[in-house]
């Protein structure tokens, strides 16, 4: 912003740009918990890790690509 700019506009305009991205690094977190920590039924636990350690380690640095691969 220039000196003496509209500091509502700037930050709207600020809102504007970040909102999509932190509401999709929002809800990222929020099924990651539902998945990882929600669980209380030892069956599924059981087979949450089991798919943890059988998925190849591509597949989940490529599924957090998108959180970490950002440049503002």
């Amino acid at each position: 912003m220039r000196a003496g700019g509209d500091v509502a506009a700037a930050l709207g305009e600020y809102d504007r740009r970040r909102r999509p991205r932190a509401q999709g690094v929002a809800r990222a977190a929020l099924r990651t918990g539902r998945f990882g920590q929600q669980l209380r039924n030892p069956l599924a636990i059981a087979l949450r890790n089991a798919a943890m350690r059988l998925t190849p380690h591509r597949v989940a640095l490529r599924s957090m690509a998108s959180q970490a691969d950002w440049t503002p």
